[in-house]
This record gives structure tokens, C-alpha cells and sequence, in this order.
């Protein structure tokens, strides 16, 4: 956006050049290539006005809110976390990619990682028991259908749209969501229908990752440990350009 402050958008872009350099500790599960590319991406796409008007945005809200050196910083960090948790959601189920989509625009890939993100810690999602039992007014799809859709527009959210991880992944997503004003229920059907496209040992590999029990969660809490490493590299990079751009302009100041 042509109106952000110079000094913080060097800083931002300067930020995704030095992780390639950053040291990295031994007990750190961090892919720096991807968190590389994840921070590169974020930080040309959440300062875009281009990429809100692929979603139908309200351009002027967004670039009120992004005004802000903290807002903007804040904005990345969630895209930077949501992306490098796709991305290991991907690279974890590489089939995943070629299985099409549950709505025009809308990959079964970005439900399913959606769904991972946000299930997280639950020792019982029934996501299961939902697939099952088809039917989607039932106790058992409540959390799913939750995290599937809002019930409301994204473009009437302006406030919150910089956490959603459809947002932060798939714009696509965000107009196919729309698209049925919201519809969970709607959303829910597709998904569950593109569930049963899938052979039985991919089904059987989602619900390991998705279904209800310890190893499932284990297993959700670890890529989201992950992802969370990831996004505390970046931000110790950052803050590290941040110092090292202030000590330059301390030592411009005194003729250094």
C-alpha cells in the first residue's frame, strides 16, 4: 500500500533476507526455506491492496486499519503462522493436494489444515460420528460446522479478518464462503461429500489427524508447536533488523 511508512516496510521486507542467515537452534523443528517463502509472501500479500480486492474487501477499512505499524505487524504474524501451518499440513498429506475442492474455489487441503488449526488441543471433535451420521443439524457436527463457516459475510468482519485462516491462505476460499452467504450448512454438505470422494486410506489418514483421541491431538498440538516456533523465529529476526536498522540510523545522526 502506497501509503504504509517507508521505514517499517524495509524493515518488513528486509526481515524475510536475514531469516535465511538467522542461526537456528537444535531444538527447533523449523523449515527456514519455508518459513522464508511464508514470510516473503505475507508480507507482499497483507500490504497489498490488490489481494483485499480479490476477496471483495472494503479497501478504505483495510487500509485504516493497516495504517497502524503495529496493526500491520500484527496482520502479518497471523498470516505468517497461518501459512507455515498449510504448509505443514501439505507437506505432512502431499496427496491432499490433488483432491479438488468441496465448493468452487474452496480446496478440501484448506478445510481440512483449517480444521486442524482450530481443533488443536480438543480431545473430541466427532468429526467422525458427524461424517457418519450425515447429519448436520446433530450435536456431533456443531464444531465442525463452526470452523466451516461463519454464518456471516467476511466482507461485514473487517474487524477480525486478519486472524481467519482462510483469509491468510486462500482468497478463493473467502468468496466461496460468501458465495453461500455464510451457509454452514451448505459448506458442511460439500465438505462431507468430498469426504466420501476420497479413498478409504486417505479418510482413514485425516481422521488421525482430525478425529477425536490422544494420538489425533498429539498430532494437531505438534504441527501447531510447529508453526508456532516458526512464527517466534520470525519475530526475533525482525526485532534483530529493527535494532540493528535503529543502531544504523543512531550512528548516521552522529557522523559514524
Amino acid at each position: 500500500m502506497k501509503k504504509f511508512a517507508v521505514k517499517s516496510l524495509i524493515t518488513l521486507v528486509v526481515t524475510s533476507s536475514a531469516l535465511l542467515l538467522a542461526p537456528m537452534r537444535s531444538d527447533a523443528q523449523i523449515n527456514i526455506n519455508r518459513l522464508t517463502q511464508v514470510a516473503k509472501s505475507c508480507q507482499e500479500d497483507i500490504l497489498s491492496f490488490n489481494y483485499y480486492k480479490r476477496m471483495g474487501f472494503d479497501t478504505n477499512s483495510i487500509n485504516y486499519y493497516l495504517k497502524n505499524s503495529y496493526n500491520q505487524e500484527q496482520a502479518i504474524s497471523h498470516c505468517v503462522y497461518s501459512r507455515y501451518h498449510y504448509s505443514s499440513v501439505l507437506t505432512k498429506y502431499a496427496w491432499l493436494d490433488s483432491t479438488g475442492e468441496i465448493l468452487a474455489g474452496y480446496p478440501g487441503s484448506v478445510v481440512v489444515a483449517s480444521l486442524a488449526s482450530v481443533f488443536g488441543g480438543y480431545d473430541k471433535t466427532s468429526i467422525l460420528d458427524c461424517i457418519v451420521n450425515q447429519d448436520i443439524s446433530s450435536q456431533e457436527c456443531s464444531l465442525t460446522k463452526s470452523i466451516l463457516g461463519s454464518g456471516v459475510s467476511f466482507r461485514d468482519r473487517v474487524q477480525e479478518w486478519y486472524t481467519s485462516y482462510k483469509v491468510n491462505v486462500c482468497p478463493s476460499c473467502v468468496l466461496a464462503h460468501d458465495e453461500v452467504y455464510g451457509s454452514r450448512e451448505e459448506i458442511l454438505k460439500a465438505f462431507i461429500k468430498w469426504f466420501f470422494t476420497l479413498e478409504k486410506t486417505q479418510r482413514r489418514e485425516l481422521i488421525s489427524l482430525l478425529g477425536d483421541g490422544d494420538q489425533a491431538r498429539k498430532l494437531r498440538l505438534v504441527i501447531a508447536g510447529e508453526s508456532s516456533a516458526a512464527l517466534k523465529k520470525y519475530l526475533e529476526v525482525r526485532q534483530e533488523v529493527q535494532e540493528q536498522e535503529q543502531e544504523r540510523r543512531r550512528q548516521d545522526v552522529l557522523g559514524n
